[in-house]
């Protein structure tokens, strides 16, 4: 009797090959949205929000009280194979005002 079988493999591909060390010093507030996809490309999620909360856990802190409270957020979120940057824009704005970088492995 013949004998046969399914043999499922799956593979996980690293996309990215930078850093955020390879492009930390590239990007900075008042870079407009066209730059910064021109230098990262485009981001891997985009989420469109509210400010409604006073406190806010990670790297974001040390700017999270400039942002006024209903302040409308647009975060632009890449992934790096050494951690992850949200780009915040405010209140519409087409040019960055905020930027946070989580390393890998580091918990708020």
């Amino acid at each position: 009797m013949p004998r046969s079988f399914i043999c499922i493999v799956s593979f996980s591909i690293a996309v990215d090959l930078k850093t955020f060390k390879q492009v930390n010093t590239k990007i900075e507030a008042g870079q407009s949205k066209q730059t910064i996809q021109e230098l990262l490309g485009p981001p891997g999620k985009i989420t469109n929000t509210t400010k409604h909360n006073k406190y806010i856990w990670g790297p974001e802190e040390r700017f999270w009280d400039e942002i006024p409270m209903g302040a409308k957020l647009e975060v632009w979120s890449y992934t790096f194979s050494d951690g992850s940057l949200n780009l915040y824009f405010v209140d519409g704005s087409e040019k960055l005002n905020y930027l946070a970088f989580a390393p890998k492995g580091v918990v708020y």
